[in-house]
């Protein structure tokens, strides 16, 4: 009966000494709210909490920052994908409230940024941040088809996915392709390497070609009784291309490497392997990127086939 007790009043008295912890401890959710934060829109191109916005855009973030009790010394900006702040240094009329106009240019990024606008005291302690942001979403100006599997011509069925169009991601075979021919960019082919160069993955040669090509690389399905073929360029390939892709991140940057890259030619006969990337030139005028993620044979009852990333300018 008195070990009962004994162990009744330790918990009593644990109880207690949680009781007072949980009392004198600062909640994150408040001990930050003598500080504000207020976002305005006295510019057209001010947001005050979440906007959808187009490459490009200009946007203002209007701002307003004041502390109840502590001195401000510095104002931050920061960016959810910046690795620090900006900082702006407070004079001593402004350590109480300070207005700022933070200004950006929507270029070389899409997705959604997150900013948030917080005070720091004389020693440098953050003193809050309101609780608020303001997001921008940033629509993208080009379009990203990932993991197109295009399949080598097949002789018997001509069922197999061979076409491709650049501006849809849509995949054709020649069975279907002479009612979509104005839709196909380019079709697969493969070879044996013949001469003493070339870019050769499991023993062939594997290139791209677009239908108005002359001569075609690719002779053994007839589409000579096809109409409305389109006149889409390529440019030589280049390997081990992954990072410059990934890189490609608005469509100007696209516009951009695809001009570089001048895309003069009707076919790619040289070889495309895993890690190749190429541009394009559509006959609307709008450039892209395809890269090759692998060269593959696993689906055997289908065939072997290219692995594609597509990007394409709007």
């Amino acid at each position: 009966m008195k070990r009962n007790l004994k162990y009744v009043g330790l918990l009593f008295l644990g109880a207690l000494g949680f009781s007072a912890c949980k009392k004198d401890t600062e909640n994150i959710f408040n001990m930050f709210d003598e500080l504000s934060v207020t976002y305005t829109a006295n510019s057209p191109y001010a947001v005050t909490e979440y906007k959808d916005v187009n490459v490009g855009d200009s946007v203002y973030i209007e701002y307003t920052i004041e502390s109840a009790k502590e001195d401000m010394y510095v104002a931050c900006v920061f960016e959810t994908s910046a690795a620090i702040p900006t900082k702006i240094p407070l004079n001593d009329s402004q350590r109480r409230k300070y207005s700022g106009v933070f200004k950006l240019k929507m270029d070389n990024r899409v997705g959604k940024i997150t900013y948030r606008v917080w005070a720091l005291d004389k020693a440098g302690i953050y003193l809050g941040d309101g609780y608020k942001s303001v997001t921008l979403n940033v629509l993208p100006d080009y379009k990203y088809f990932a993991s197109r599997e295009i399949f080598i011509p097949d002789s018997v069925g001509k069922t197999s996915n061979s076409y491709i169009s650049l501006t849809s991601g849509e995949l054709f075979s020649y069975a279907n392709g002479r009612d979509n021919t104005s839709k196909i960019d380019l079709g697969l082919y493969r070879s044996v390497l013949t001469g003493s160069s070339g870019t050769v993955a499991n023993g062939f040669i594997y290139g791209v070609y677009a239908l108005d090509a002359n001569p075609l690389p690719f002779t053994a399905y007839d589409i000579s009784s096809w109409t409305n073929k389109r006149a889409t360029l390529v440019a030589a390939p280049k390997t081990g291309q992954l990072s410059a892709f990934t890189n490609l991140r608005t469509g100007a940057q696209i516009g951009s490497a695809g001009k570089s890259a001048k895309p003069t030619l009707k076919a790619i006969t040289t070889g495309l392997i895993s890690g190749s990337l190429f541009y394009f030139l559509t006959p609307e005028g709008k450039y892209g990127a395809i890269y090759v993620n692998s060269v593959s044979s696993n689906n055997s009852s289908r065939g072997v086939f290219l692995n594609i990333d597509v990007k394409i300018q709007n």
